[in-house]
């Protein structure tokens, strides 16, 4: 997926490759365009997550142009008995460029097994917003297993990197007993002092924040005022 412009309209470029005709994909919808900036929704085409699923999103934001992505609903990674499936994200931002991700929860039910990976690249002068809201188990069950790596360089300057082992034995002691970590990552702008959103709120050594919450249940760990906040200085 790449964003670009050409001075006089922004335009969304879109491909989808699978070598299982009957495997679901991820289909980009483009639900609005114009000069400077386009929103898509990332709408899935059947089941998501099963058992040797390997979905791969390439998102690329050219120079001065802004991309705010959306998700309809949630992702359920089911059970794989025994299998495993993969999800890798790589995001470009080019100079001045802005993406804001205003990601749905992400749920890991009892018996899947899920490597997730998430490499971000922004060149001087862009911006993110990711909120992004991850599930162990569905309700009344255990969690399956899921190893996320996280890594961002801002400037050549690397920002985030973050290994997240969690499976039914390092999760109580990573988690402390819960079951849902929400997040809000915000790079390349500084969000003003906010009371209610402070609490949750780690600021990276080389800039930027990272909000964190822990809860039971989705609804109990949603940080929408660190949301708001990163939405607001990403302006």
């Amino acid at each position: 997926m790449t964003a670009d412009s050409d001075g006089g309209r922004c335009r969304v470029r879109t491909a989808m490759t699978g070598s299982d005709p009957t495997a679901a994909l991820l289909r980009p919808m483009v639900l609005h365009h114009d000069s400077e900036a386009a929103r898509i929704s990332l709408v899935p085409e059947g089941a998501l997550l099963l058992a040797d699923d390997a979905i791969e999103i390439d998102v690329t934001v050219d120079a001065g142009v802004r991309l705010d992505l959306v998700e309809p609903g949630g992702t359920v990674a089911f059970d794989m008995r025994g299998r495993r499936a993969r999800w890798d994200v790589r995001i470009r931002l080019g100079r001045d460029a802005v993406l804001t991700w205003a990601g749905e929860p992400f749920v890991v039910a009892a018996g899947a097994d899920v490597a997730r990976r998430f490499d971000l690249v922004l060149a001087a002068g862009a911006a993110v917003a990711i909120r992004e809201t991850l599930v162990l188990g569905r309700y009344g069950e255990g969690p399956g297993r899921m190893s996320q790596h996280s890594s961002a360089v801002l400037d050549g300057v690397p920002v985030l990197v973050e290994d997240l082992p969690l499976d039914a034995t390092t999760a109580p002691g990573l988690l402390g007993g819960h079951r849902v970590l929400c997040s809000v990552l915000l790079l390349g702008r500084s969000a003003l002092t906010d009371p209610e959103a402070a609490s949750d709120r780690l600021d990276l050594e080389a800039g930027g924040h990272l909000w964190r919450r822990l809860g039971a249940h989705a609804h109990e760990a949603r940080l929408p005022d660190a949301w708001a906040a990163a939405v607001r200085a990403i302006g």
